[in-house]
């Protein structure tokens, strides 16, 4: 099965990458978020929120390629928080830890595309999404700006849990998973994947039929190989890659290249003519994947399904190929 990305994701990707030599890419950072709601306070699109109180399905924000949804901190909000498949931990901004109070909680290391740093940490005694149960979490502390939302959520609190991003009808469901997976509709693909690090990998993956580890990665607006994969495609002339310099959720700048990629298979589904993004990503070392050509799989690839579906407790992804799309 053949896709092509769609062209209003390669051309706004193109707009990042192209204007003045350098410009960077916001690699988990996108337009400035609206300031936050205050506690109790309904958000501008609560009134498109299903009615079911048992729903766990939420708007996607149409401004930005990552998903949001609302999520409760210690019974205030809710509050727009990302959801990263990529993101081992969940993250707080600094602005939500002030207005909340939230109680110190040390320092903590954390790891990021860019690298690895030392920051402040908060302690959430009840972070609770829909009807799932409150979870206690320590949640390292970063700007606002770079986060592009007033939080992240990541595999501290989505294991054991299925992320199903419906793209037909702009709604995700974040449920849990039971010990078997819901059965395939019509055309949908099932991708087994390894776990490291919390991540999943899909064990079925290629880039212009080069063997890939692909990380699905809904933090990130863009696609990121690393540098293992970009020689490979270089050398054997596959892509021409241009440099770029990229920012990460930490604020860390790290540089880059750009290059458009023929073919990137997922499972049976073919992604043609895709524009992504190549750096020595520390994640990938952090994965260990750095000496293998692998890709974090961000959501302007993603955005070529209807549907995408991560059970991080059956450890498989699946995919619903758009008829729109199919090549």
């Amino acid at each position: 099965m053949a896709l092509s990305t769609p062209a209003a994701a390669l051309a706004a990707f193109l707009a990042m990458v192209q204007p003045p030599s350098g410009a960077p890419i916001a690699t988990g950072v996108v337009a400035q978020p609206p300031p936050p709601a205050a506690p109790g306070t309904p958000l501008p699109d609560a009134a498109i929120t299903p009615d079911d109180d048992s729903s766990t399905a939420v708007p996607i924000r149409n401004a930005d390629q990552r998903m949001t949804v609302k999520v409760m901190v210690n019974g205030a909000g809710p509050f727009r928080f990302i959801v990263d498949s990529g993101a081992t931990r969940t993250v707080v901004s600094r602005r939500l830890a002030t207005l909340l109070g939230l109680p110190s909680a040390g320092t903590v290391t954390l790891h990021s595309v860019g690298g690895e740093s030392k920051v402040e940490s908060v302690k959430i005694e009840a972070l609770s999404l829909s009807n799932l149960p409150a979870q206690t979490v320590v949640a390292p502390v970063l700007t606002e700006a770079d986060l592009g939302a007033l939080g992240i959520l990541g595999i501290d609190v989505l294991a054991n849990k299925r992320v199903v991003i419906d793209l037909r009808t702009n709604r995700m469901t974040v449920e849990s998973a039971g010990h078997g997976r819901p059965a395939a509709e019509p055309g949908e693909i099932v991708v087994m994947a390894r776990r490291r690090y919390g991540q999943l990998v899909l064990a079925d993956a290629d880039a212009v039929g080069t063997r890939i580890y692909a990380v699905i990665d809904t933090g990130s607006s863009v696609t990121l190989g690393n540098i293992v994969l970009r020689d490979r495609l270089v050398r054997r002339k596959r892509a021409q890659a241009l440099p770029v310099d990229i920012i990460d959720v930490a604020g860390h700048v790290i540089q880059g290249h750009y290059a458009q990629i023929g073919d990137i298979r997922l499972g049976t589904t073919h992604i043609q003519e895709s524009t992504i993004a190549f750096s020595d990503a520390h994640a990938f070392e952090r994965f260990g994947l750095d000496k293998k050509p692998s890709m974090l799989v961000g959501m302007d690839l993603l955005r070529c399904f209807e549907r995408v579906s991560i059970d991080f407790k059956n450890k498989t992804v699946s995919l619903v190929a758009s008829s729109q799309t199919i090549g």
